[in-house]
């Protein structure tokens, strides 16, 4: 029998789940919605915070800032193509 006990009840379990689960995120969708933007700001940063600068952080910027951040990303990019050649040299 294709409707048999469990089946029911798994499926009316699953429907209140969902439910509840919809009503909480309704409820706190704001702390929810802040907590993502924090988390992908962090992931986006990464090892070094400094190289990542929000849109509103732009404006309060010096030139000298800008410098150095463009320096620090210099400074990672030659680091990995330093990585990549030694890389391929171990290749060959």
């Amino acid at each position: 029998m294709l409707l048999d006990k469990n089946f029911l009840i798994g499926i009316g379990l699953g429907i209140a789940a969902g439910v509840v689960g919809c009503k909480l995120y309704n409820e706190h969708r704001q702390t929810i919605l802040e907590s993502l933007d924090k988390l992908k700001n962090t992931m986006c940063a990464g090892a070094d915070s400094d190289v990542v600068v929000s849109e509103q952080q732009t404006s309060e910027i010096d030139l000298a800032e800008l410098e150095k951040q463009k320096e620090n990303l210099e400074d990672l990019i030659a680091e990995q193509q330093m990585k990549l050649a030694e890389q391929n040299a171990a290749k060959s």
